[in-house]
């Protein structure tokens, strides 16, 4: 009997090894070894893929190695190697590569526990109980294989569970013989001749290692039970029995109690709380007090299919396996499922497959931005867990990401007195092996205006494609067509999304693996992206764009970067710097530009005295009160303490007087405070998320008929990506001015544009700029269209004779084309197609960039044809709010199956050899 348990042990160490290995090393590595490697250090491959990989071609052939030098003689220790360590971490390392994805706190405590319990069996198996002295040693012995009988026990469990259908599956597929068919039509092809031996490898291992899997469960548990036992019983010998009882006790309650500890998931409290119905102050400091578990819950929700392999309800694949391949009854077979599920628990999500969905609406709802923007590096952590493909177009995800260099950096200023044109040229160079788009949100000052974009392979001006103005809607459609990975082509989208706001994206930027084909015209290796504006100048110089996010471009000290042909040593962080100094001191002039249709612009400049604060004046103040507020109590208090100290707050209209309107979330009740002084920042409670339009419509509520001479809505840079009422135009009954603490935002949707430019506001980030700027305009007269940058531009009406004999200020002539468009915004309605049509035919003939016009880069017949269809759409002006939300892969669930699962057959056999035959094809090819 001795002699036949050896042969086996020998047979089953051997033949499972060396089947695995000459399968591997002959059959595969040959051809994909080296396309893997490159594949990895280019980064087609995660390296996580690559390592995990290696790993498992490395368990067999170490093992082997062992076996051989050290239990060559010794088929006992061959089966315990085999059974003990060799099979655990070969199945782990599949388990990771194929089925485990982002790990947490559970399962990280289920992987430490295999690792331990395969590393403490692998130390007694080589060296035995620590037994020369008493040491520390002998009580790490005795701790780990007491966790090795419990585990021994879990994972035998857990194993039986597969085991048993296996076990009948594979006897009833032998026994229909269905096979034969599958083997026939391998041996019949002639094709396939030259691999046999391959394919009769492949199929000889996997039908040997289901064999041995059956027997897995219970020589596993056998041997880690044994193992335990075994130290055990040597560490009582030396220090007793109840030593040991206590020692193997304390292991046993600290796995169950943190096994059962860890079992509370996090998005059961956040749901909770969340769900509270009652809407009371106390109600909303309780909450806010609970804000990380709050976020801990929906972010594990959000990324459920991420870190659990199942949600419990959709788990079925248990009692479905016994009801098809044992014929067991449901109720049982449902009753064998949800002990499966209780020993599964640390890899199963205790909800719904709906619980993402709900989380990401709920996380933008109180936290006051969108889940992927604040959770970034937890959402782009499991993402890369698997295989997924970000999609090509910037998103959130994609916000501060390193993937475009910006190799060069070039800016040249042509002055003009006063003011200046300016061209920002760059160039892109893309650091991945996909093609990848660049993002910009930026801001100029009010009064300046873009006049050109280009885009270009190479730095040659005659060959670069130039940009055409379209209507906002029909562009963006147009663009976001484009952007796709499949055949590429180069568009770039600019748009104006605020009073001084732009967003810029460009697309490809070709990927670092670009190949010559010789005897063609070379591919392009980078992108080359020209800009041009007009702006007025400043004390301080020229302004620059000032960044607001970026996508994928990144710079560093390498980027060159010059400035009117000189090469600046630029160490800071920043895109650009603040201000290009001007070659002398700017003098402000006066200006008068005539445009079609006898339109006359003025631009007069303002000295400091010509700025004055408003008297007798009734303001609104609209104050946002959102969770992202909470962060900017300190600015809003220095804002009160300028309204109280001038006359804002002391309910004497002669001086100046002031409202203030609460807004709050969905739920509660807005408050109208005539007195402001009874306004405490510090104790005001910041909750929920609102938006522009939403603050206006409880303020239009509460006000009755109280009339103002200004409406100031209150904000920081809130969140545009949120809004959803984009086309809705909220009246005011007076300028509308927004004035946002810490920062202005990456874009306003139309809805907000047209309201601020309907009533003749604007934007700022500073109260008392907002009210010089509205008293200044008001003392100028109803013929100024703004008071922005040190200047007054009036709207005036010249004769017929004045318009055909202009005054030489054509180089003007964009500038003031933005003011007279800024000026004819408050006569329409965003459904009024004809009135848009004449404000965009302004922005066309005077080609620059404004709230209802875009520029847009095309480069083929193709896209205009498209640009054409999309201009004569009805919904032309129509833009989408570009939310950048990615929608993310989600990995399959591999413990969820169809309610009928389909009868086995012998097409089993085809799957079997369908890699081999891949892999034979692929060799001849080569070969030829």
């Amino acid at each position: 009997m001795k002699i036949f348990w050896n042969t086996t042990f020998y047979a089953i160490f051997w033949l499972w090894n060396l089947t695995f290995l000459m399968f591997v090393y002959f059959g595969i590595m040959p051809w994909i070894a080296v396309p893997l490697f490159q594949a990895t250090l280019q980064g087609d491959i995660p390296a996580e893929f690559s390592l995990t990989l290696v790993t498992l071609i490395a368990i067999p052939t170490i093992s082997s190695l062992i076996g051989g030098k050290f239990f060559i003689t010794q088929p006992l220790q061959l089966i315990r190697l085999f059974y003990g360590v060799e099979a655990p971490l070969f199945v782990l390392c599949l388990l990771r590569l194929f089925v485990i994805r982002e790990l947490t706190p559970a399962s990280t405590q289920i992987i430490a526990t295999i690792g331990i319990c395969i590393a403490a069996f692998g130390g007694e198996l080589f060296f035995g109980y620590a037994s020369r002295r008493k040491n520390t040693l002998q009580w790490v012995q005795m701790l780990a294989h007491s966790l090795m009988l419990l585990f021994g026990i879990y994972a035998g469990v857990i194993l039986l569970f597969y085991a048993l259908p296996l076990a009948a599956f594979l006897v009833q597929e032998f026994v229909k013989f269905e096979w034969l068919k599958g083997l026939w039509y391998i041996l019949t092809d002639f094709s396939l001749i030259g691999g046999l031996w391959l394919v009769a490898l492949w199929f000889l291992l996997f039908a040997f290692s289901a064999t041995l899997f059956i027997f897995m469960p219970s020589a596993l548990a056998a041997m880690y039970v044994n193992s335990g036992s075994r130290i055990l019983q040597a560490f009582a010998r030396d220090y007793g029995n109840k030593k040991t009882l206590a020692g193997a006790s304390a292991v046993v309650i600290a796995f169950f109690i943190t096994f059962i500890s860890l079992q509370q998931q996090p998005q059961a409290l956040a749901f909770s709380l969340l769900a509270d119905s009652s809407n009371n102050e106390r109600n909303h400091q309780t909450i806010l007090a609970k804000s990380n578990e709050i976020r801990d819950g929906l972010v594990n929700a959000y990324l459920s299919s991420y870190r659990y392999l199942s949600s419990r309800e959709e788990n079925n694949h248990i009692s479905a396996m016994y009801r098809q391949v044992l014929g067991l009854d449901k109720s049982v077979a449902n009753n064998i499922q949800n002990g499966y599920n209780f020993l599964m628990s640390p890899f199963l999500y205790q909800g719904s497959e709906k619980d993402a969905e709900k989380a990401e609406k709920l996380y933008a709802e109180f936290f006051d931005t969108p889940l992927q923007k604040a959770e970034k590096a937890a959402v782009s952590h499991a993402v890369q867990s698997t295989f997924n493909q970000q999609e090509v177009k910037a998103g959130l995800l994609n916000i501060n990401e390193k993937k475009v260099w910006l190799a060069s950096q070039q800016v040249t200023i042509k002055e003009h007195g006063d003011w200046a044109d300016v061209e920002l040229y760059e160039v892109y160079k893309n650091q991945t092996r996909e093609v990848q788009e660049v993002f910009y949100s930026f801001s100029l000052p009010e009064s300046a205006v873009i006049t050109g974009l280009w885009l270009g392979d190479t730095n040659k001006l005659s060959q670069r494609f130039p940009f055409t103005v379209s209507p906002r809607g029909a562009a963006q459609k147009v663009y976001n067509s484009q952007v796709r990975r499949e055949r590429p082509v180069d568009p770039a989208l600019l748009e104006q999304v605020g009073p001084r706001h732009y967003r810029l994206r460009a697309f490809p930027i070709p990927p670092n693996n670009v190949l010559q084909i010789q005897g063609q015209p070379p591919r392009a290796t980078e992108m080359h992206l020209w800009l041009t504006y007009k702006v007025m100048g400043k004390d301080q110089g020229w302004a620059m764009p000032d960044l607001g996010e970026k996508r994928n471009i990144f710079w560093s000290q390498d980027t060159k970067r010059t400035r009117n042909g000189k090469a600046i040593n630029f160490k800071q962080d920043d895109w650009l710097e603040e201000f290009v100094p001007a070659s002398s001191k700017v003098q402000p002039a006066l200006h008068e530009v005539n445009l079609e249709n006898g339109d006359r612009i003025i631009a007069k400049p303002l000295s400091p005295k010509d700025y004055s604060l408003p008297k007798t004046q009734r303001i609104a103040l609209v104050l946002d009160t959102s969770r992202s507020m909470g962060s900017h109590t300190k600015e809003l208090a220095q804002t009160w303490d300028w309204l109280k100290q001038h006359g804002f707050a002391d309910k004497d209209l002669t001086n100046n007087d002031a409202d203030l309107y609460i807004s709050v979330a969905k739920g509660a009740e807005p408050q109208r405070l005539d007195d402001i002084q009874q306004f405490q920042a510090e104790k005001t409670t910041f909750y929920g998320t609102l938006q522009p339009q939403q603050m206006l419509e409880q303020f239009n509520q509460l006000r009755g008929d109280t009339a103002y001479d200004a409406v100031l809505l209150i904000s920081d840079e809130g969140s545009y990506e949120l809004s959803r009422k984009n086309k809705i135009v909220v009246a005011s009954p007076a300028p509308l001015w927004m004035v946002h603490l810490g920062g202005l935002p990456a874009a306003y949707n139309d809805g907000m544009i047209k309201s601020i430019q309907d009533t003749g506001g604007g934007v700022s980030e500073d109260i008392a700029e907002v009210l010089q700027r509205i008293a200044t305009k008001s003392a100028l007269g109803d013929s100024v269209v703004s008071v922005v940058d040190n200047y007054a531009w009036y709207l005036q009406k010249t004769d017929t004779a004045e318009v055909n004999n202009p005054q030489p200020s054509a180089d003007l002539q964009p500038l003031a084309a933005r003011q007279l468009i800024l000026s004819l915004s408050k006569q329409i309605k965003l459904d009024n197609l004809k009135s848009l049509d004449a404000i965009h035919a302004i922005a066309k003939k005077y080609e620059i960039v404004s709230p209802y016009s875009s520029m847009l880069v095309l480069v083929n017949d193709e896209q205009r044809r498209l640009l054409k269809e999309a201009e004569a759409a009805s919904d032309r002006f129509d833009r989408k709010i570009e939310d950048g939300k990615e929608t993310l892969t989600k990995p399959n669930n591999p413990l969820k199956t169809s309610t009928s699962i389909p009868e086995p057959s012998g097409g089993w056999i085809l799957a079997i050899g369908a890699a081999a035959i891949f892999i034979l094809k692929r060799q001849k090819r080569t070969a030829n």
